[in-house]
Order: C-alpha cells, then sequence, then structure tokens
C-alpha cells in the first residue's frame, strides 16, 4: 500500500538509548534510538482529542525532554479561491508557498501524471 506523506505523523526516538513510548499505538510502542514510528493522520490531534489526556501530557513530555522530535507532520491543504487547485503549504528557504501535493493529486483539465507539475510559481 502506498503512503501519502501528508497524511501521516512520524516522529523519532531522540533519547539515546532505546525507550518505550506508551503514548504510541494501542499498547505503546519500544523504539530503537534513532528509530522513526509513522502513524496515519494526525498524532498531536488524536492523543490531544482522547478523553484522558495522560497519553498527550506523555507525548509532549517526550518532546519537551529531547527523547522524542516529530520528524514529518500531516500537510495542510488549501484550496485556490480561483481555480479551485489544491494545494500543500510548503516552507522553502523560509518561503511559504502552496504547491501541487505531489503523493495524490492531479489537477482538474491536466494530465493523470501527478511527477509532472503544471503549476506556475508566483512570489
Amino acid at each position: 500500500m502506498a503512503t501519502v506523506t501528508g497524511l501521516h505523523t512520524t516522529v523519532q526516538n531522540t533519547s539515546g538509548q532505546a525507550a518505550m513510548f506508551g503514548f504510541l499505538g494501542k499498547a505503546g510502542r519500544r523504539l530503537a534510538d534513532d528509530e522513526t514510528y509513522t502513524v496515519p493522520g494526525d498524532l498531536v490531534a488524536d492523543l490531544g482529542s482522547r478523553r484522558s489526556l495522560t497519553a498527550f501530557h506523555a507525548f509532549e513530555r517526550a518532546l519537551e525532554d529531547g527523547d522524542m522530535v516529530i520528524v514529518n507532520s500531516p500537510a495542510v491543504y488549501v484550496t485556490d479561491v480561483t481555480t479551485d487547485d489544491i494545494g500543500e503549504i510548503v516552507i522553502d528557504a523560509g518561503v511559504l508557498s502552496a504547491v501541487p501535493p505531489i503523493d495524490w493529486y492531479t489537477a482538474p483539465g491536466s494530465s493523470s501524471s501527478s511527477s509532472s507539475s503544471s503549476s506556475s510559481s508566483s512570489a
């Protein structure tokens, strides 16, 4: 199954050793040092929306203590009000812009190949 990167959260164990992170998965997940773990959707929103915030606070502590980093978070998608094209918000060298989501989106009226870029960039 293909993974659309803009729809997932990836975290990395940066604790310097193997560690158990009880907030990952249904029963926690042991990650080796520098190992990454990817979950569908937005991990922050998922943990924050649970009835008990215990897992959210554990995640927050892991980030604050430097035991974990967020490597990738779900993309923010926007619609161009003029063209109805979908854009994915990116930051490149400090510049915020919207680009076509290369993993899955083909603009209406364009070819079905998502690897070609048919958008023009403006500053």
